[in-house]
């Protein structure tokens, strides 16, 4: 599944990003590394959840592996959106599963607040039927933390 700033694009938003960001599961990390090595990747760091990967051209874009339970990724895939890039069809979460990621990322990185709250406004924008104030705040119960919703909704304001 196509997340990250990519993913944007299927909701009306663009914004340059310099890499791939695909969720995927658990259980999958060990097909999608043999592919991506297959196909001329390293991988360049690595954490439990995570993976950074580095192609030998510089002019394919570096890819990122956010992995998640199957349930999460069946959580997440119940209403995705797909999205063409070029002749390949990608799934990308909806607004609320991207907004949900979005606020998780910040929960466990307070540094990328600024630049996750402009895509989570953007998005809100542009899709005000997909996910309005009260439905921010519930994600921010869930994914985020009450430090969160309170920077959001004075950006709300």
């Amino acid at each position: 599944m196509l997340i990250g700033g990519r993913s944007l694009e299927a909701h009306g938003y663009v914004r340059n990003t310099k890499d791939v960001d695909l969720l995927i599961t658990t259980q999958d990390v060990p097909v999608m590394e043999r592919l991506l090595t297959v196909i001329g990747y390293r991988k360049e760091a690595e954490s439990g959840i995570f993976s950074r990967w580095r192609h030998s051209s510089m002019e394919a874009e570096d890819v990122d592996l956010m992995f998640v339970g199957a349930s999460s990724f069946e959580s997440l895939n119940q209403d995705c959106v797909t999205m063409r890039i070029g002749s390949a069809k990608l799934r990308v979460p909806s607004v609320a599963g991207i907004v949900a990621l979005k606020l998780h990322a910040v929960k466990n990185n307070p540094e990328r607040f600024a630049k996750d709250a402009a895509d989570i406004l953007s998005l809100m924008r542009l899709n005000p039927a997909a996910l309005d104030r009260d439905g921010l705040r519930q994600l921010c119960e869930k994914f985020g933390n009450a430090e969160i919703w309170a920077k959001l909704e004075l950006l709300l304001a």
